[in-house]
């Protein structure tokens, strides 16, 4: 969906709204926007550690670095500025969300040049992620879910 609505892919098809049986505690930490901001995220997701196969796990750190990357860099939010990051883990689904005060955005071309220094976040998350959408109004949320599989 674009127009502010939401936007992502569709390889395995949206499941938007779906319930989720958690069978861990859910992540839900709050950032101080900064140049700090990625290794932050990184480390919170870290906590779950002992709950993801490792390959999962470094994965979704992976994302959640270059996501809060996109919301320092874009966002437009000053150094009180915060970003949520929200993990959710269910028996056949792992959902990460970033959210920021940013203004939304429709995503760009996710084909970055092998020549581009940036650009690569959202394309990496396209690559790696089952399902990816943004929502926006109020806020700007970057979406993604995982199918739980170990590989």
């Amino acid at each position: 969906m674009v127009g502010g609505l939401g936007w992502g892919n569709s390889r395995a098809g949206p499941r938007p709204g779906r319930r989720m049986r958690t069978i861990a505690s859910d992540l839900d930490v709050e950032i101080r926007n900064g140049v700090g901001a990625p290794g932050s995220a990184r480390r919170a997701v870290r906590r779950l550690a002992d709950r993801l196969p490792q390959a999962r796990l470094e994965g979704l750190q992976l994302m959640v670095s270059e996501l809060v990357t996109n919301s320092v860099r874009h966002a437009g939010m000053g150094p009180d500025g915060h970003i949520r990051v929200r993990v959710r883990l269910a028996h056949d689904t792992i959902r990460l969300e970033v959210t920021d005060g940013g203004p939304g955005f429709v995503p760009p071309r996710l084909e970055p040049s092998v020549y581009s220094e940036s650009g690569w976040g959202l394309y990496l998350v396209d690559q790696i992620s089952d399902r990816w959408g943004v929502r926006s109004r109020p806020t700007t949320c970057v979406w993604l879910e995982l199918d739980a599989r170990s590989s």
